[in-house]
């Protein structure tokens, strides 16, 4: 009995052995930062246009999967990857719980949208003036705080000192474009109004919230639930929505995928994951590319590394009527 003990005892500790640098590894995070490639999504599946033109070719955007607070096997795994990225996660972001990194990219993602069904309808009412749409500021919405900060992600900010979105919109934008010590935010957050004073730790860092009328908007659009978050398929929305509008077909059959938010300025920003998206267009079999300028070098180094790049083309765009003008003009 004991020798059968002991023989038990050996084969625990044995698997133990095996098992417990796996757990541990598998269990403990990092604050490290694992970017995987994706996939392409075709914009349509986002929003959904009243009586939409249709287009022969396509419009996709592209995800990258992100796992921040990695955890030593992921890294592990991670180096043995040739299209992966393990980086650094960036210290502003440590005080922020993943729940707060969720809500951040739904910020992104909604106010993304918004921004693209302003720019498209815009734009496509200049070649057909039934085509319209309305819509006005209503806030601030805070995307980022800084750790110690008195705001929250999710705040938003109606009013600086006397003046509110609601009744003042000209004097709050110069405001807000203005901030200085003892100005005063008007905050909502769930139910309750919050006074918070400006400061350098206070600097507001999110997205101008706009109400779009559907009275005074034609066609009618629907926004439809995703579980896709951030701001990186703006550009790409705005392209296929304003495709969805007019009558000429911008894609011209051909698979067209790309990256880069839309500011409400229009132009193109910048993106993470840039190296992963071009791995993910090109095994997807796009045959263009759009690239925000800003991460265009950077774009260079993956594009350079795949073989038979010549079926790919890749476009660097820094703004949403440029990208436009490629994709007329490209062959």
């Amino acid at each position: 009995m004991k020798k059968f003990l002991k023989k038990y005892l050996l084969v625990i500790l044995i698997a133990m052995a095996i098992n417990l640098p796996i757990v541990i590894t598998g269990a403990y995070r990092t604050n490290k930062t694992v970017t995987l490639k994706g996939d392409t999504t075709l914009i349509e599946d986002f929003v959904e246009i009243e009586g939409a033109h249709s287009q022969k070719g396509s419009l996709s955007s592209i995800y990258v999967i992100s796992m921040d607070h990695s955890t030593i096997l992921q890294n592990l795994l991670v180096k043995l990857s040739k299209t992966s990225e393990l980086s650094d996660l960036p210290e502003s972001y440590l005080h922020l719980t993943d729940a707060e990194l969720n809500q951040m990219g739904r910020i992104q993602h909604s106010s993304s949208i918004t921004y693209a069904l302003i720019h498209s309808y815009k734009a496509a009412c200049e070649i057909d003036s039934t085509i319209q749409i309305s819509y006005q500021l209503i806030s601030f919405k805070i995307e980022y705080y800084r750790a110690g900060s008195d705001l929250r992600i999710g705040d938003d900010i109606l009013g600086i000192n006397s003046y509110t979105i609601k009744d003042h919109e000209e004097e709050f934008i110069q405001a807000f474009n203005s901030l200085k010590e003892g100005d005063i935010y008007q905050v909502k957050r769930g139910n309750d109004i919050l006074s918070i004073p400006y400061s350098a730790l206070n600097r507001p860092y999110g997205y101008a919230i706009y109400e779009i009328d559907s009275s005074k908007t034609s066609p009618k659009f629907t926004i439809k639930a995703t579980n896709v978050g951030g701001p990186s398929g703006g550009l790409l929305q705005t392209l296929s929505l304003y495709n969805a509008l007019i009558e000429e077909d911008i894609t011209k059959g051909r698979k067209i995928a790309g990256t880069g938010t839309i500011e409400p300025d229009g132009s193109v920003g910048a993106i993470g994951g840039i190296q992963q998206k071009i791995y993910t267009a090109f095994d997807d079999k796009m045959e263009i590319f759009l690239c925000p300028a800003d991460n265009y070098e950077e774009a260079l180094i993956a594009y350079n590394k795949l073989s038979k790049k010549e079926k790919m083309k890749l476009i660097r765009v820094s703004t949403f009527k440029e990208a436009l003008e490629e994709l007329k003009n490209a062959e």
